[in-house]
């Protein structure tokens, strides 16, 4: 019986090493939270934007403007966190000199624009969710919470 269990330890070990050491293996390419970073970046300039062209629209566009650089602020620190090695990438697409803005034809354009992209946000956020580790899903969930009571704000 000992030797059976000691097999069995020796089994449980060489399974449980192989398991940490394929995990130990470095990601390659892009964080996937980078494209969820670009758009509340992009929906942050978006949003600034607006509010400026159509000041009638500042109100609500103002604290969305701040929420996704809230967000975006809080994306790239959690890709910092986990891929020190996409750092240079992440922080050069934030200090790039977004082009400006052109505003919408119209305050009911600019609204429109940004709550399409609002969705568009909630819903990559929230697939996006199901599929990182659960130490990412709460921030991923919590972009895609707020994206949606935004959309329902400018509806």
């Amino acid at each position: 019986m000992l030797r059976g269990a000691g097999a069995l330890a020796g089994l449980l070990t060489g399974v449980t090493a192989a398991g940490t050491l394929a995990g130990c293996a470095r990601p390659e390419g892009p964080d996937p939270l980078e494209e969820p970073l670009a758009a509340a970046r992009d929906d942050a300039v978006t949003a600034a934007a607006a509010a400026a062209a159509y000041p009638e629209l500042a109100g609500r566009l103002t604290p969305l403007s701040r929420a996704r650089r809230a967000h975006a602020d809080a994306l790239a620190a959690e890709i910092r966190r986990a891929r020190p090695d996409r750092t240079a990438t992440v922080d050069a697409a934030a200090g790039a000199t977004p082009a400006p803005a052109r505003p919408a034809a119209s305050a009911a354009a600019a609204v429109t624009a940004l709550r399409r992209s609002l969705g568009t946000a909630r819903d990559g956020a929230g697939a996006l969710a199901l599929t990182v580790e659960p130490s990412r899903c709460g921030l991923l969930t919590s972009v895609a919470a707020s994206c949606a009571g935004h959309v329902t704000v400018l509806g």
